[in-house]
């Protein structure tokens, strides 16, 4: 009813607004009916304004159903609003396109559907039903209110804010946006910061009076929440929600800030209880109820976490500076719109535990405010001639501050520490300092070196002597590089000279009789490094401090890394010597000397007399020697290798190698393997001279080893050449010559130990086998010949009848063939006797030369052996040149 009225009333005056430049194309009434587009099936006209009013009986309410629906997507549009109106306020549909679209359900009995067009590209439109519904009443969640319509909910902090947000206006009802007082029955909600409240509040729209609102079984948890000490404000925020706040102007309802909320969320979400406490979404962020900020002692302090401070504090306490505004930065200004994040104030949007805080040039910082109900400590003031830092209002326990002197003071002996931490005593239940606040005094050393070396008094470029004394060592070597001639040294030195200027006495600066100052601050002498092998030096040596007595000597340490050359003799290689020096000198006009003091209690340091120590690096051992002539200082390091190593692994080879040799000589003579085996042996001799040389540097001398074993090589290739002419006389054939048989064979062979070769030769003569022209028989005698057909004999015999003669003549003529056969095979048996003794002949000339290939070999040998021997003196007397050290 109460929604007639409201149209009967607003109606005409929104009607002129809202469609008198529209048409109205049809007015439907009744329970049910369909309506369709202008010229459905067909295209709706272009530029096209047309509404149609759907109107029900109340309290019914219409539902709009969509069975066909066609227009230009974006451009063409179908409004359906609630009510007899096309204001844009009561708008509840925009469609558009060819998608059918969801029905639509009034909250009243009328409902208005319009359709506009442009001025090109038309579609067939829609066909649409409508029917008359019982309205079906929204059952609204905390945090909301519902319009009186029965159908809309909106966020209960709209209610009664001075716009209408219910399409009805009924948010803005004067009768239900009415402030009435707190009644005193509301026992737990008394000494509120204010007097008025409104009804119904966002926990349930229904409950419009107070007994309603103690009546429910939320109000009860609530007030176990309210009584518990979760946070001081607990109980102050329940009843700000259940009895909201109200005032007459500009806005009658205001709820709690969400900032509120938040904090005592952070202090009171482990309650059990705290959940008959709504979500602190449904509190506003503007226009809302917020409680004055809390003091302590008069000053600004914060509740909780301090997600709710509103103070004006804008400066980091650490840092000196003032915080930087939040917008320069969006990072939480869009997730924590409700954090009051304005300016550069301190706040804490992600409720830090620690409080409010803000950022600076620097970074984060927290902010110097004191926390309302914690525990801790209270700034302990300054030291006497002294400050803190930092300096804040409060400083949470675990906190430290840090205690320093004003310039020219310093703290007392045995004074508290400079460093102090906030503690909590469990015994009295509060934080406290830890140590107490230190005492400073007057720095006597400060005073005295503002009384002598300030630039007024002193000037450090003007020279106060010409003798310098020294007194130095050789803490370690670094590295040393034999084959480039260089070692790194770690030295310490100190030089000492006398000041007149910096004299003081003792009794004037508290007994001070020596003070330790910047070697900046004093004169001191230039220095240059000799035998620099550093080619990134550039001079002068690191920062140090000087020692100044109250008699005006002054003591420079220098402590420092060089870089300098040595002189190696490598001849006696691997039992050489290499001698490396460190020398400072200073100008012309200066004299060194070595001193012995002992200002310094450091019992390494070389002097006067105790000029020498031992030193030790690797393989290397020696001496270390400290000398001064004139205006030049050295650390003279002389330096002898330990021939271990090499022996071993370097030495030991090449005479393996030199002994192996040998073995050339020994092989037999006929074999292919002596030169092949020699050449090896040679080869290796030639890697061994490559390792020696490889361990030191170029230079024009060689180490005698190197030397040797040049020696030995060209030895190993003479007697190679000599093999080679041993195997190719070995194999000639024939007697050797009487000088050679009588030299070689016979006395050279009995000198190398081998005998006379002479009596194993075989002397006889070769035996001459004769064939006589006529055969013999098997004893040796002669055959006589045999006549045939006719002959006569020689003894004059008469000759036998014919016919015994032609008998006796064949059978002498087969007797005569094979005589002459045996002949032949005589013959030939005789050749052959006679090419086996020829050939015994040729084996026993090919002996003799085998025989005198055999000395020679052994000669070899022995010839081998002693020029080994006498190279090794003949090279070490003609190779060694002295090597001298500068």
């Amino acid at each position: 009813m109460w929604t007639l009225v409201w149209f009967a009333v607003v109606g005409p005056c929104l009607l002129p607004k809202g469609v008198s430049s529209q048409t109205l194309c049809e007015s439907l009434t009744g329970a049910s009916g369909s309506f369709n587009s202008s010229n459905y099936p067909n295209n709706y006209p272009d530029d096209h304004d047309c509404r149609y009013v759907i109107s029900v009986s109340p309290p019914k309410v219409v539902k709009l159903t969509f069975t066909e629906f066609a227009v230009e997507e974006d451009y063409d549009f179908v409004y359906v609003y609630d009510g007899n109106t096309t204001a844009s306020g009561f708008q509840i549909a925009k469609l558009t396109g060819t998608t059918i679209p969801k029905p639509v359900t009034s909250t009243g009995s009328f409902m208005t559907v319009r359709l506009v067009s442009d001025t090109s590209t038309n579609q067939k439109g829609f066909l649409a039903n409508y029917a008359a519904e019982d309205k079906v009443f929204s059952n609204c969640e905390v945090g909301k209110y519902r319009c009186a319509n029965g159908v809309t909910c909106i966020d209960a902090w709209k209610r009664c804010d001075g716009n209408n947000d219910c399409r009805d206006g009924s948010d803005e009802d004067g009768s239900h946006c009415t402030c009435q007082n707190i009644p005193s029955s509301m026992v737990m909600c008394r000494g509120l910061e204010y007097s008025k409240m409104t009804l119904p509040n966002p926990l349930n729209f229904t409950h419009t009076t107070v007994a309603q609102v103690k009546n429910s079984a939320r109000f009860n948890d609530l007030k176990t929440l309210g009584d518990s000490d979760c946070h001081p404000r607990i109980q102050q925020l329940i009843c700000a929600t259940v009895i909201p706040r109200c005032e007459s102007s500009p806005n009658r309802q205001q709820l709690p800030c969400r900032s509120w909320c938040e904090e005592v969320k952070s202090s009171c979400e482990e309650e059990d209880s705290w959940s008959a406490f709504p979500s602190c979404e449904i509190f506003p962020y503007t226009n809302c109820n917020n409680i004055v900020t809390s003091k302590l002692d008069g000053v600004d302090c914060f509740d909780g976490n301090g997600e709710n401070y509103r103070g004006n504090a804008a400066r980091a306490p650490i840092a000196g500076v003032a915080c930087e505004r939040w917008d320069n930065d969006p990072t939480y200004m869009e997730p924590y719109p409700w954090a009051n994040l304005v300016d550069n104030k301190c706040r804490n949007p992600d409720g830090d535990g620690r409080g409010p805080w803000c950022f600076t040039s620097t970074g984060f910082e927290y902010c110097d405010l004191i926390p309302c109900n914690k525990q801790g400590c209270k700034d302990p003031g300054k030291p006497q001639y002294g400050k803190r830092s930092p300096v804040l209002k409060f400083y949470w326990p675990e906190d430290r501050i840090t205690y320093t002197c004003n310039a020219g003071f310093k703290f007392k002996e045995n004074s508290p520490p400079n460093k102090a931490k906030c503690v909590y005593n469990n015994k009295t239940g509060e934080a406290e300092w830890e140590t107490a606040t230190p005492d400073c005094e007057v720095d006597q050393n400060y005073k005295l070196q503002k009384d002598l070396l300030s630039s007024d008094v002193y000037n450090k470029a003007v020279s106060p002597t010409k003798s310098l004394e020294i007194k130095a060592y050789v803490v370690n070597v670094i590295n040393l590089d034999e084959k480039a001639e260089q070692i790194v040294t770690s030295f310490k030195a100190i030089y000492t000279w006398k000041d007149a200027r910096l004299e003081w006495e003792p009794k004037e600066y508290g007994t001070l009789d020596h003070i330790f100052v910047l070697d900046e601050q004093v004169w001191k002498p230039t220095l240059t490094l000799e035998r620099n092998a550093n080619t990134d030096y550039t001079g002068g040596f690191p920062k140090a401090e000087v020692r100044m007595e109250h008699t005006g000597e002054v003591n420079w340490p220098v402590e420092a890394l060089s870089t300098t050359t040595c002189t190696l003799d490598p001849f006696l290689f691997p039992q050489d010597n290499m001698t490396c020096a460190v020398c400072w000198r200073a100008g012309e006009e200066y004299k060194i000397d070595c001193s012995n003091s002992t200002t310094y209690k450091d019992n390494n340091l070389l002097t006067c007399t105790n000029n020498e120590a031992d030193i030790t690096s690797g393989e290397w051992s020696g001496k270390t020697t400290l000398s001064a002539v004139n205006n030049t200082a050295c650390l003279t390091m002389r330096l002898k290798r330990d021939p271990t190593y090499h022996y071993s692994t370097t030495i030991s080879p090449c005479l393996i190698l030199v002994v192996l040799m040998v073995i050339t000589f020994i092989m037999p003579i006929d074999k292919g393997d002596r030169i092949g085996f020699g050449v090896t042996v040679l080869l290796s001799m030639v890697v061994s001279l490559v390792v020696v040389t490889g361990f030191l540097p170029v230079s024009t001398s060689l180490p005698f080893i190197a030397m040797l074993i040049i020696v030995c090589m060209a030895l190993m290739a003479l007697f190679m050449l000599t093999t080679l002419f041993i195997i190719i006389i070995h194999d000639k054939k024939g007697p050797v010559p009487k000088w050679v048989r009588t030299v070689f064979l016979k006395h050279v062979a009995r000198a190398l130990l081998m005998g006379d070769l002479t009596k194993k030769l075989n002397n006889e003569e070769a035996t001459s086998y004769n064939v006589g022209k006529k055969p013999t028989d098997v004893e040796g005698q002669t055959n006589g010949s045999f006549k045939i057909d006719g002959d006569v004999s020689s003894s004059g015999q008469v000759n036998p009848p014919l016919n015994v003669q032609n008998e006796v003549g064949a059978t002498l003529i087969g007797l005569q063939g094979s005589v002459n056969e045996l002949r032949v095979s005589v013959r030939q048996l005789s050749g052959s006797i006679d090419a086996l003794a020829s050939s015994g002949d040729d084996d026993e000339e090919v002996g003799e030369y085998a025989l005198f290939a055999s000395v020679l070999d052994r000669l070899s040998l022995v010839l081998y052996v002693i020029a080994i021997v006498v190279a090794i003196p003949c090279t070490l007397l003609i190779g060694y040149k002295p090597v001298s050290v500068s």
